[in-house]
């Protein structure tokens, strides 16, 4: 008889212990038969790091799902219009946002208008993302120091690209700010328009994302990357820390204002958390895909890639923010 209550009670534990999973295969089962198609909206124009890590993702999301996703652009506004797209548009569960942190919460932040923090919810974390601080690979500006030294010599004259109202913006005001330079930071919609500042010749420098300028790897080189660790993308450029030390800055953090490539839906969705868990470890699950991961590893990504729940970080992302309410 104890045999077989003990054989009954594990029975009925294992039955529990997979609830949870059979609750997120039932919302992922309504999910992928919502109908028409599911989308992810880009907070940026096409071609920078969050918009080709979208499209990337799309493709075993669609599988996953068995039916059409789209990727939406909607740039503009620091990502509040296409904050504004996502909780109109995904209330649903049928819509989702790819954008930056600390981005959207600093738009939503600084903005007068309806939209709070409170109205969204992370739910993957997709990649970490370094700045980097780069120049056109035929540039006589070799290194950091030499970058400083000019702009020394021709104050107001030097412009740097930067994507408006992000927090490359802000990273830049405070490095020329610790540094006491006079250099005009130019804010463009997104980081394909602010790398193509730097290219055409417009701005002599662009502080971008260490994978999101990527595409340019031929076409540029770096003074230095924003993060504790050299990149192996950028393998010339020293670390932020080090390229300021001659000049007796220091860095807040190691990985001072990195982006994070994030998704987000309405924090109202977290309501039904059935649909909530369905959608999330569907993400994990198209993110886990090979497809994906070959894209990661061909890109030598690896260093940046993290693809865990947005609840693992919301405690680091709270404390980003302090941080940044204290420097602006």
């Amino acid at each position: 008889m104890r045999a077989t209550l003990s054989t009954t009670r594990r029975q009925t534990l294992a039955g529990l212990a997979m609830l949870p999973a059979l609750a997120a295969g039932s919302a992922r089962s309504a999910l992928a038969q919502g109908g028409g198609t599911f989308q992810i909206i880009v907070g940026y124009p096409p071609g920078g790091g969050s918009d080709v890590l979208a499209r990337v993702l799309g493709e075993p999301l669609a599988k996953l799902l068995g039916r059409s996703v789209i990727v939406k652009n909607v740039p503009g506004a620091g990502g509040q219009i296409a904050a504004t797209s996502l909780l109109r548009e995904g209330a649903d569960g049928q819509s989702i946002l790819a954008i930056n942190h600390p981005d959207l919460f600093m738009a939503v932040e600084r903005s007068s208008g309806a939209l709070k923090a409170a109205d969204f919810q992370v739910i993957m974390v997709d990649v970490q993302d370094p700045r980097v601080f780069l120049v056109k690979a035929d540039s006589p500006v070799d290194s950091f120091a030499t970058f400083v030294a000019r702009a020394k010599a021709q104050p107001g004259q030097l412009a740097v690209s930067v994507t408006a109202a992000s927090a490359q913006e802000l990273f830049a005001k405070w490095l020329f700010e610790k540094l006491g330079l006079d250099v005009t930071v130019v804010g463009y919609k997104g980081g394909g328009e602010a790398a193509n500042a730097l290219l055409s010749d417009v701005a002599v420098a662009n502080l971008g994302d260490d994978f999101g300028r990527l595409s340019m790897r031929s076409l540029a080189k770096a003074l230095f990357v924003g993060s504790r660790e050299k990149s192996p993308r950028w393998p010339e450029a020293p670390t932020l820390a080090a390229a300021l030390a001659p000049f007796g800055v220091a860095p807040p953090t190691a990985n001072f204002l990195s982006r994070y490539g994030v998704y987000v839906v309405p924090s109202a969705l977290k309501k039904d958390s059935a649909a909530y868990l369905g959608m999330q470890q569907t993400l994990l699950q198209a993110r886990a895909s090979p497809e994906f991961q070959s894209y990661i590893a061909k890109s030598k990504l690896q260093d940046l890639s993290i693809g865990k729940p947005g609840e693992d970080f919301e405690s680091a992302f709270a404390a980003d923010m302090v941080e940044i309410r204290r420097i602006k």
